[in-house]
């Protein structure tokens, strides 16, 4: 497992050996009061993990650390704060850190769930400015070193404007692509 720290509002699930690790801003009130990822009910994310064949049936989101038997792993650019992108002062933000933690346990996929997510990420790690357009999908011109990079529909539902299930069905399949290898 990468480095914890006690300050984490919702530890890391990062270890060698993942196929996909799926990276959020920050965990939600909800996230932060019941220590679980993507815990308010109207978040799609354990929905559409199982919808798209990630997991075998819909899990709850207590159960975050069952997550490794599935190679997938799960993880905050903000680890500190918890609350909405505007709710946030931005001091737990730490882009940095992820890509650390990504070079350190080298997943083969790199998931960014929403836009904003990745363009912080981005800007940090290959100094992208924020205001670049980004499609979802694979970031094809992205890696760190054999990671791949994707940007996928926001799965909160302040973001259900923009909600494409396919972007997620596709990593699935590339995510049973790169479980075989």
């Amino acid at each position: 497992m990468a480095a914890q720290s006690d300050s984490y509002i919702v530890p890391d699930v990062l270890k060698s050996g993942l196929t996909t690790v799926f990276c959020g801003r920050a965990p939600s009130p909800e996230s932060a009061r019941r220590r679980a990822y993507y815990a308010h009910f109207s978040n799609k994310f354990w929905e559409i993990l199982a919808e798209s064949g990630l997991t075998e049936h819909q899990l709850n989101p207590e159960d975050y650390a069952l997550l490794p038997r599935y190679g997938i792993g799960l993880t905050d650019i903000n680890k500190t704060e918890f609350g909405s992108d505007h709710e946030l002062t931005g001091s737990g933000d730490n882009p940095r850190a992820l890509l650390d933690k990504i070079e350190q346990i080298q997943p083969k996929i790199l998931a960014f769930n929403g836009k904003n997510n990745f363009r912080m990420f981005a800007n940090e790690a290959y100094r992208i400015p924020k205001s670049t357009p980004v499609d979802y999908g694979l970031q094809s011109r992205l890696t760190i070193k054999l990671t791949e990079i994707w940007v996928l529909p926001n799965t909160s539902a302040r973001a259900r404007g923009y909600w494409n299930p396919t972007y997620w069905h596709e990593i699935s399949k590339r995510h049973q692509e790169m479980s075989k290898l």
